[in-house]
C-alpha cells in the first residue's frame, strides 16, 4: 500500500482537517454551549429551551463528535488501508443522512425551501450536503487510483 498522501488533495483536506476541526467545535458547543447548540440546530427552540437535565444529552453528542475528530484526525493519520478509510467515510456519512433526517424533522416543510432558512441552517445543511458529496464520491471512488495487485485491479491509497 502507498502513502496515504496519495489520496487527492480535496479529500484530504476535508478529512484530515476541516471536518477534525468542525466536529471538535461542534463537541465544544454541545458540551459547553448547550443552549446556544440547541437554539442553533432547532428554529422552535430557543436559549430558554435548554434545561439542565438535559445535559447527559448534550455530553453523550460531544462525545459523539469527539469520536468523529479522532477518527478523521487521528486514525485516518494513522493508515495506508483504503478500506478503513472507506468504512470511516461511511460511517459519517450514515451519521449524515441521519443528521438530515433530524434536520428535516425540524424544519417541516422549510427544509425544502431555502427562502425560509435561518443563518444556522444554511451553516447546517452546506456542512451536510458539500462534504457529504465528497464522501459519497469518495466511496465511488472518484480520483483515487487503480492499482494492480493479488486483489486485481482493487483501489488502494
Amino acid at each position: 500500500m502507498s502513502d496515504p498522501t496519495s489520496i487527492p488533495l480535496p479529500y484530504r483536506i476535508l478529512l484530515l482537517y476541516v471536518e477534525p476541526i468542525a466536529a471538535f467545535n461542534g463537541a465544544i458547543l454541545a458540551h459547553f454551549f448547550p443552549a446556544f447548540y440547541l437554539a442553533g440546530m432547532s428554529p422552535s427552540a430557543t436559549i430558554s429551551s435548554y434545561s439542565s437535565p438535559s445535559q447527559v444529552i448534550f455530553d453523550q453528542l460531544a462525545a459523539c463528535y469527539f469520536l468523529f475528530a479522532f477518527n478523521e484526525a487521528v486514525v485516518l493519520r494513522s493508515t495506508s488501508d483504503l478500506r478503513v478509510w472507506k468504512a470511516i467515510v461511511l460511517g459519517i456519512l450514515i451519521c449524515d443522512f441521519l443528521h438530515l433526517y433530524g434536520t428535516w424533522e425540524a424544519l417541516g416543510a422549510a427544509f425544502w425551501d431555502p427562502r425560509l432558512w435561518r443563518m444556522e441552517d444554511w451553516v447546517n445543511l452546506i456542512m451536510l450536503y458539500g462534504p457529504g458529496g465528497m464522501r459519497v464520491a469518495f466511496l465511488m471512488g472518484v480520483g483515487l487510483k487503480e492499482t494492480k495487485g493479488l486483489a486485481g485491479g482493487r483501489k488502494e491509497l
